[in-house]
């Protein structure tokens, strides 16, 4: 296992143990980000440190030989590849769907009064499907382009 592995963690670590340290002595309204980044660095952080460990004991070589190999035969698996391929374009329709449907459901919400302010949500939701229509096109164009 790559050392990049190990101060990956160490620095995912750290960065937790400083949001902890903000949480901990600093009152604002923004405690409860703290305290989540806090978790969602150190305990990513611990994992790696404990892969690295484990992964690099005599015991434990070939196994990992064996996971890397298999890993890279899934990597350039053609199959896996156009599955993976798919399976991002489905996700990419969806978001744009649902970020649609979205701005329909937030209309009439603030239309009925039930939503107050809703305007400016709107305008970000359709900003955001405008971006992620727009980059869909100059990415596929870039990679026609490319290849």
């Amino acid at each position: 296992m790559k050392k990049n592995m190990l101060i990956a963690g160490l620095v995912y670590v750290l960065i937790g143990i400083g949001f902890l340290l903000c949480g901990i002595f600093l009152d604002t309204k923004l405690n409860s980000l703290f305290w989540g980044f806090a978790g969602g660095g150190i305990a990513p952080g611990l994992t790696m440190i404990y892969r690295y460990f484990y992964w690099t004991r005599p015991q434990n070589t070939t196994k990992y030989a064996e996971k890397m190999e298999e890993e890279k035969i899934n990597l350039h698996d053609e199959r896996k590849e156009k599955f993976r391929n798919l399976s991002g374009r489905y996700a990419y329709l969806l978001g744009l769907i649902t970020i649609c449907i979205s701005i329909v459901v937030f209309s009439v919400l603030s239309s009925l009064g039930i939503m107050q302010n809703a305007k400016i949500l709107i305008l970000y939701l359709g900003a955001y499907a405008a971006f992620q229509y727009i980059a869909g096109i100059l990415i596929f164009r870039h990679l026609d382009k490319k290849y």
